[in-house]
This record gives structure tokens, C-alpha cells and sequence, in this order.
């Protein structure tokens, strides 16, 4: 995704890993305990893409 400013020097990778594209992560605060809304959410993503909950 940021391929060219990586190599033009405008970004620097701060760590040695990669995340493949595609693939999306869905975050929350850990100080933050999840909500019903949230988890009903995070339910009906997870049917949309047929992944397993």
C-alpha cells in the first residue's frame, strides 16, 4: 500500500513485519470492555465475509 513512499524514503518501516494486503483487522481498546452493540457488530461482519465467529 505505501510501497513508494517506502522507497522514496518518505516513510520508515518500524518494524520488520508485513501484513498482507487484503486482509482487515477489527480493534477495540482493551480499556475499553466490549459492548453488546459492538459484539453484534463484529458478528454481522464476521457473516458477511463468511468467516467463522
Amino acid at each position: 500500500m505505501f510501497e513508494r513512499e517506502l522507497q522514496d524514503g518518505r516513510l520508515a518501516r518500524p518494524l520488520a513485519i508485513e501484513v498482507m494486503t487484503g486482509d482487515y483487522w477489527l480493534t477495540r481498546l482493551r480499556s475499553r470492555p466490549s459492548s453488546p452493540s459492538m459484539k453484534v457488530f463484529r458478528d454481522w461482519l464476521l457473516g458477511q465475509t463468511g468467516a467463522a465467529s
